[in-house]
């Protein structure tokens, strides 16, 4: 696994003079990577004292209003919320902020969830589909990194070889 720091905006102040983040985001979804990463963001929220905030995206039919998301899908995102208090109580971290949503498109979801959480650094798994020459990011990801307005550290695998 390997992280990569995302920052499209510069920042007025010079980069030695930044502080250190005090609000982690990561969206789970209870995959074996997204655990892992999971590990990696409640260590360094102990290290900088962070609040981390997780977030479960249930992801409902376009047809479905959010307010009406099917109690099944509810229930998976409750069971990854479950998972993430168990990786943080594992790793005797504080207390996540752990927040189960029903969502449209994920992307969008996450890119309002930075904004309204105000959150300086978000972890995300990194996710490929195929393309025709090489695998790409997902478009959920593509949509973070062009939208969201904080650093992003992108975790991910190596693509094993067919």
């Amino acid at each position: 696994m390997g992280l990569k720091l995302f920052g499209w905006r510069k920042s007025k102040q010079s980069s030695h003079e930044a502080s250190p983040p005090k609000r982690l985001l990561m969206p789970f979804s209870n995959t074996a990577d997204d655990r892992e990463a999971l590990r990696f963001a409640c260590e360094m929220a102990q290290v900088f004292d962070a609040q981390l905030t997780v977030l479960c995206l249930v992801e409902a039919p376009r047809s479905v209003a959010l307010g009406n998301c099917p109690e099944a899908r509810m229930r998976e995102g409750e069971l990854a919320a479950a998972a993430a208090r168990e990786i943080a109580e594992e790793l005797g971290a504080p207390e996540p902020n752990i927040i189960v949503r029903p969502a449209h498109h994920c992307g969008y979801a996450i890119v309002n969830a930075a904004d309204e959480f105000q959150t300086d650094l978000l972890f995300i798994t990194a996710r490929y589909r195929n393309g025709r020459t090489r695998p790409a990011l997902d478009d959920t990801i593509e949509v973070v990194l062009r939208k969201v307005p904080c650093q992003v550290w992108l975790y991910g695998a190596p693509q094993e070889a067919d």
